[in-house]
């Protein structure tokens, strides 16, 4: 064997067409990689990764392994020398063995020089090193599992005729068949049972999971099984008079029988590793859990495809990758399609009409740019999709824009989410009960045109209801969250008490208070109005919480504009924006579910929030001023003259004041040890304790507060959020939800907002002032260096010889 190894090896390599061969290969790769436009390339895309090389591969693979392979037999046939090795001392195995051993060993050596790719993406990370090392030696893996398929089967097209063009077109078609050939068929329609074998014998399905960097065992064994089944044809094609009989026929059939049964089997073997450094493709156990729950399939509408941008491209892509890794870990089928807007009609009208239609499903389009021939076009894209389980659907939105980050942040940060996005969805799907949230009036509380846009967002997924206190005496145990949106009557001891007792049957509340009171039609009118402290007569409740709301107004050097007139006395009005430093924008936390990956938020009259110690308590800031920020203590005068003075760094110097707090675990009645004999007309055995909950905290109603105009008649309702003067619409919403949410998950499914993925981008840079010199290298010197090996090993070879 040893012997026949060497003969293929210098065979292979004291040969022209070799390096010819190779040469194509790495110059092919090399011009697609770094100088070539397109999806391909690295410095265009700007990612430091190199899955341009794991998505070109397997095409260039089907020319270059069949080039490698076609002369194996065929040229052994053609020449007569079959014969010879047949009588060879070595069993036809063997034989093949060997040639399949130095085929798989020249394709590896033609790898080798892409590992210049590697070194030049490590080097060109920003910072050094920003490359996802394990990742990509795991898709490594998978190139040489790729090679070993197509090896097998250039040997078994050599075997089969002694003309090596023949041999090289019939390694061609096979491979690609077994590439993509069975997986088209697959997703044409035909029974499930049939589509589920053909998709599990193409080999895409199977290489592109190893090529992320996810060793699964089960890919493992298809690759080696298939390898070992060509290798078993190829065996019996070099002697064909063994198929004659029907006897030998029925033998030759056993072992690539018992192969098969073996492969079915491994597919209940099931255990994968993510060599990914960020886990990315690694799903948690609440994800798990849900999928395991799930009764009937999915059917996924993605929306976002076309002639995108990389970062546009690499959503894409992460998504497509999730639902894969949903598919593999639930119970049920995932069935996607992925649908271009823009190509699935010519006519405009209907182009226009199925615009609306997406965008009524609750996908929100965004526009870019796209260079044509004909200039630069906008376009409008739908990064979204609609999701369909037990004839109800559900539409989701990836791209994120949060004003305080960079395109790729965001980006990035809408990949980060994508998970929870579609976990967060199947349980919506999933839920045959609506869960109830009731927002409490009689306390002067918002109305619900002011809270109306957020109770339109809320209605898909919960059952609506406004209650007074008598109201959540009577069906506490039927409200699972209860809203205090905006309250400016005070709540007299009895009321307490019955939200007190809800607390401690477990229920949970979101707090928005005004501790301040400031009359806007006083400053409307003029220029000046007062901020009186607010007694809600609620400040010993939420005390024993944990939580103290004081009485004074925040100010913050981020904040909204507000449109003022600027005109001088006798001129005509000039309403210009001007900075009001009472609308703080405020800053959400980054390292909690519920804040996290957000917008800023618009307030109005914020006032702060001190939390309080507490062993059974756990508290966490969630949302806060920015860095220049300060206190000013009630009651106080609040006038426009203020916008004409430039904030002080002097004053502006508290930092991160906390203006929204989430609270869990177990809580103390502020009733405890009191006698409760007259508030408590229900009866009911008055609790000491909570059970274990959680409540949120606002020290501003207007976070939840929508705009409405009246001037219409009827009452329209604006976006929560919505800012007129600058025209953009802020986070509100997003964190309301979020709150809401996190109130309402008993599994731990918010958690996965939590995830993070390292954002791996090149130096553009030393990209824009080095782009030639590192084309030039990733081009040349993997063709020198195997020029240079070609000329020194025949050399030697020569000398050798010729002594």
């Amino acid at each position: 064997m040893y012997s026949l190894f060497k003969k293929e090896i210098n065979t292979f390599f004291g040969s022209l067409i070799a390096y010819i061969v190779i040469i194509v290969f790495l110059l092919t790769s090399g011009l697609f990689l770094w100088v070539f436009p397109g999806n391909y390339n690295i410095l265009i895309n700007g990612y430091a990764t190199l899955n341009g090389l794991f998505s070109l591969a397997p095409w260039l693979y089907l020319f270059l392994v069949p080039a490698i392979t076609m002369r194996m037999f065929a040229e052994e046939k053609r020449q007569g020398t079959i014969e010879t090795l047949l009588t060879k001392p070595i069993n036809d195995f063997k034989l093949v063995l060997t040639k399949y051993l130095a085929a798989l060993l020249l394709v590896v050596f033609s790898l080798l020089p892409t590992l210049l790719y590697f070194l030049s993406v490590y080097l060109l990370g920003n910072p050094v090193g920003n490359i996802d090392t394990g990742g990509t030696w795991g898709a490594f893996i998978g190139l040489f599992f790729l090679a070993a398929i197509y090896v097998a089967i250039g040997l078994f097209a050599s075997a089969i005729t002694d003309n090596q063009v023949v041999s090289f077109i019939t390694a061609l078609a096979l491979s690609f068949v077994f590439y993509l050939g069975f997986e088209f068929i697959g997703r044409s329609g035909i029974p499930y049972l049939f589509e589920n074998i053909l998709t599990w014998l193409s080999i895409n399905e199977h290489y592109l999971s190893i090529s992320r960097g996810v060793v699964d065992l089960r890919d493992i064994f298809y690759f080696i099984g298939m390898a070992f089944l060509f290798l078993v044809f190829t065996k019996n094609a070099i002697r064909p008079a063994r198929w004659g009989t029907l006897k030998t026929f029925l033998q030759n059939l056993k072992l690539p029988a018992i192969v098969i049964v073996l492969m079915i089997i491994s597919l209940n073997f099931f255990y994968r590793i993510d060599l990914t450094a960020d886990k990315r493709y690694s799903l948690a156990d609440v994800s798990k859990s849900v999928l395991q729950e799930l009764e009937y399939d999915i059917d996924v509408e993605f929306y976002l495809e076309g002639e995108l941008r990389p970062e546009l491209r690499r959503l894409q892509e992460s998504v497509v990758e999730k639902i894969v890794d949903l598919n593999t870990w639930s119970t049920r089928r995932f069935r996607m399609q992925i649908i271009d807007p823009y190509s699935v009609t010519s006519s405009q009208g209907k182009r226009d009409s199925l615009f609306n239609q997406i965008f009524e499903k609750g996908i929100r389009p965004i526009d870019f740019r796209v260079n044509t021939e004909q200039g630069v076009v906008t376009k409008m894209i739908f990064p979204g999709a609609i999701i369909r389980y037990n004839n109800k659907e559900v539409a989701l939105n990836f791209l994120q824009n949060n004003l305080s980050f960079s395109g790729e942040v965001n980006l990035n940060h809408s990949i980060e989410n994508i998970e929870f996005e579609f976990i967060n969805a199947f349980r919506k799907l999933m839920v045959s009960k609506k869960p109830v949230i009731a927002f409490l009036e009689g306390q002067g509380e918002l109305n619900r045109y002011d809270v109306g846009d957020i109770s339109n967002t809320l209605s898909n997924e919960f059952d609506l209801t406004r209650i007074t206190i008598a109201d959540l005496q009577q069906i506490s145990e039927n409200i699972q969250i209860l809203i205090i949106a905006g309250p400016t009557l005070p709540f007299k001891e009895a009321e307490k008490f019955v939200i007190d007792q809800y607390i401690m049957q477990g229920g949970r509340i979101m707090w928005l208070i005004d501790p301040v009171q400031v009359s806007l039609d006083s400053l409307q009118n003029g220029y000046m109005t007062m901020a009186f402290p607010l007694d809600l007569n609620l400040n010993d409740q939420l005390f024993r919480y944990g939580v103290r709301l004081n009485y004074d107004l925040l100010q913050d050097v981020n904040c909204s504009m507000l449109r003022v007139n600027t005109a001088l006395p006798g001129n005509p009005p000039n309403y210009t924006p001007q900075p009001w430093y009472y609308s703080p924008l405020l800053t959400p936390n980054d390292k909690h579910e519920i804040s996290r990956n957000l917008n800023n938020i618009m307030s109005e009259f914020v006032s702060s929030i001190d939390t309080l110690s507490s062993e059974k308590i756990r508290k966490s800031i969630i949302l806060s001023t920015s860095p220049n920020s300060r206190r000013i203590q009630a009651p106080s005068a609040v006038s426009l003259e203020m916008i004409n003075m430039p904030p002080d760094r002097n004053l502006f110097n508290e930092q991160f004041i906390p203006t929204g707090v989430l609270i869990e675990g177990q809580f103390q009645s502020v009733f405890k040890n009191r006698i409760v004999t007259e508030l408590n007309r229900s009866g009911k055995n008055v609790l000491q304790e909570s059970k274990p909950t959680k409540m949120v905290v606002f020290s501003d109603a207007s976070i939840i507060a929508n705009s409405v105009d009246y001037m219409s008649g009827r009452p329209q309702i604006q976006r929560l959020g919505f800012d007129r003067v600058s025209g953009y619409t802020f986070a509100n919403q997003e964190l309301i939800v979020n709150a809401i949410h996190y109130l309402n998950d008993s599994e731990g499914i918010m958690q996965l907002r939590n995830r993070t993925i390292k954002l791996r981008l090149l130096d553009k840079i030393k990209i824009r002032e080095e782009k030639g010199f590192w084309q030039r290298l990733n081009i040349l010197l993997p063709i020198l260096t195997v020029l240079i090996f070609g000329i020194v090993y025949n050399v030697l070879r020569k000398r050798r010889f010729g002594r």
